[in-house]
């Protein structure tokens, strides 16, 4: 018999006199629903399987036993938590009526597991909550920037201000900028992963440059808190494979937690040392430390401590979520734990060590000067103007043009060292001008950036596949940039030195 007709006769057929209780207990025998017939006094008379099972007992071990759960008739379920036989405690919702077709005072129980569905509420439940406050949070940390950025435009906008004011406001749009821009990249990054689709493009890093950009990028946020901060790294170079930006935003993370949440005044400490195949490095503070019972949530998405009102530690709360997943990403391991003076934590991070060839030889490195020549195909005006003047200020010489067809001239006739090509050109996108570029140009080709708005792994597949040698997220990241164009030079040296083009 299906489960659907047993509970119809479940319903229907106790009522009909002329079914007698031996054939009703063999209809609901074998049911998934548990069934109790209570005799007068609130005695067990029969339990099906079911029953036995969700009450804790045996085959007929029921029978005959006064029934200590509820046992008054009610139009409502009651809830009432059981241990069952497999010692799991749960959730069971009980139904109570009268046996019309019984002894007076008989009683039909029907016991149901409702365990795994209230769960899956109060999941559905938590899930609603994280979400409404992650959209406070979110809303918060970007109202702060915004807010600051729109004093500066409009101080900016003023003929009288002076060149001290002018550049204190500049610095600030530039700072809230930055700060706006890691909030998507953090907000992209996590989506990314829950959805299962980050990845890394990797190579050899030197772990020393690493540590020190990322000391410099969180200097001026030490120096606001007024925390003394030491950085003990080592003399000798050490040498991971991996992506030089993550493994720089899995130190800073943990430097910008640390920061937040110690104290004015505070002490931090970063250490890196080789152990064995690995490194180790080591973030530590002397703040309050984290509550027992977020240690073992501590890297899961939006968990953090008790906040004030002001959000003054602010933060989205994917910052160690982002962490571990980087770290796991170059194949290394994250751990925290209390200190032992019972004062802040220590994060420890653990990645694996690998060999490498020589730098280039001090004859290659006599040979390389600091420009490059650098094609800029960008249809953006503004866009153009602003990035070609930070190229040049930064020594380089620069070629312009505004779509992908002047874009292409300007490679074969010109010759650049590089070329930062967007994505949406108007007369051929930069897809094609890539593609163009490859089979059109003599000799040794530019090595070709893609510039897009987009920076999913199918994105930047897509773009090494069309002939880009490198691809970039806008709005670009200028240190990031100037740090691809500085290996672009060594390498173009090198290859000179070995006799290349």
């Amino acid at each position: 018999m299906t489960d659907d007709r047993r509970k119809r006769s479940l319903r229907s057929e106790p009522h009909h006199p002329q079914v007698g209780r031996k054939r009703f207990e063999a209809i609901v025998a074998d049911a998934e629903e548990g069934v109790v017939f209570l005799d007068p006094g609130a005695v067990i008379g029969y339990a099906n399987a079911a029953a036995e099972f969700l009450l804790g007992r045996g085959p007929t071990e029921l029978v005959g036993e006064k029934f200590d759960l509820p046992s008054v008739p009610s139009h409502q379920p009651i809830h009432v938590n059981v241990i069952s036989r497999d010692d799991r405690l749960r959730l069971v919702e009980l139904r109570i009526e009268p046996l019309t077709d019984g002894p007076e005072g008989t009683l039909l129980l029907r016991l149901k597991d409702v365990t795994a569905y209230h769960q899956s509420v109060s999941e559905a439940r938590n899930e609603t909550r994280q979400r409404d406050e992650f959209l406070a949070m979110l809303s918060h940390e970007l109202r702060n920037p915004l807010a600051a950025i729109q004093s500066s435009a409009v101080l900016l906008a003023k003929d009288n201000l002076g060149p001290q004011s002018r550049r204190e406001a500049s610095a600030v749009l530039n700072r809230q900028f930055g700060h706006l821009t890691r909030i998507l990249d953090d907000l992209l990054d996590v989506t990314r992963v829950l959805r299962g689709k980050l990845s890394i493009v990797s190579e050899r890093v030197a772990l020393h440059r690493v540590l020190t950009d990322a000391v410099e990028a969180v200097s001026s946020l030490i120096t606001q808190r007024g925390h003394r901060f030491t950085a003990d790294l080592p003399e000798q170079e050490m040498w991971v494979w991996g992506n030089p930006t993550r493994l720089e935003q899995i130190v800073v993370n943990l430097l910008v937690n640390a920061i937040k949440f110690t104290p004015h005044g505070g002490k931090i400490t970063l250490c890196a040392a080789q152990q064995a195949t690995e490194v180790e490095i080591t973030v530590r503070d002397n703040g309050p430390g984290i509550p027992a019972e977020l240690l073992p949530r501590i890297f899961d998405p939006f968990v953090q401590g008790a906040q004030t009102l002001a959000r003054s530690d602010g933060g989205l709360g994917i910052g160690l979520m982002l962490v571990r997943t980087f770290v796991h990403l170059h194949g290394g391991s994250i751990d925290v734990c209390a200190n032992d003076d019972g004062c802040g934590v220590t994060f420890s991070v653990r990645l694996p060590l690998i060999a490498c060839e020589s730098k280039l030889s001090e004859q290659a490195a006599d040979q390389v000067t600091n420009s490059l020549r650098v094609l800029l195909v960008e249809d953006s005006d503004d866009a153009r103007l602003m990035l070609r003047m930070l190229l040049e200020d930064d020594g380089h010489h620069v070629i312009e043009a505004a779509d992908g067809l002047s874009g292409l001239n300007a490679v074969l006739e010109r010759r650049p060292d590089v070329a930062l090509i967007d994505i949406g050109l108007p007369a051929m996108d930069g897809y094609e001008l890539a593609r163009r570029v490859r089979r059109e140009a003599e000799g040794t080709p530019p090595h070709m950036i893609a510039l897009t708005g987009y920076g999913t792994p199918e994105d930047v597949q897509r773009a090494l596949d069309a002939g880009f040698d490198d691809h970039l997220v806008k709005p670009v990241n200028l240190p990031e940039l100037l740090r691809r164009l500085e290996t672009c030079r060594l390498e173009r040296a090198g290859s000179r030195t070995n006799g290349g083009v």
